[in-house]
């Protein structure tokens, strides 16, 4: 039984933290369009303007009480996804 409990709380623990899964996931979609990106993420929480061709798009994961956890930025630059960078844990890929 302890060692049933020991390993129910490690798979638990791991849950908590992102995986570099998920940074490997997010490098998939550097050279797609935006379009890409929208239809297999939804809108995005924010968007950020920084030149005429360029732009930020945010995804904000919430807890199941309403408090953010995972924000998830995306560079596109004419139309193409060429960059990204995210915090908070656990983040985890669409659905939600």
């Amino acid at each position: 039984m302890k060692k049933y409990i020991l390993f129910s709380t490690a798979v638990l623990l791991s849950a908590c933290v992102s995986s570099p899964d998920y940074n490997e996931a997010l490098n998939s979609w550097i050279g797609t369009s935006e379009e890409s990106l929208e239809v297999s993420w939804g809108s995005p929480a924010s968007v950020t303007y920084l030149a005429p061709n360029q732009e930020l798009l945010t995804y904000v994961q919430l807890s199941p009480v309403g408090e953010e956890f995972c924000r998830t930025t995306f560079t596109i630059t004419n139309g193409i996804v060429n960059d990204f960078a995210f915090e908070g844990s656990p983040c985890s890929l669409p659905p939600y």
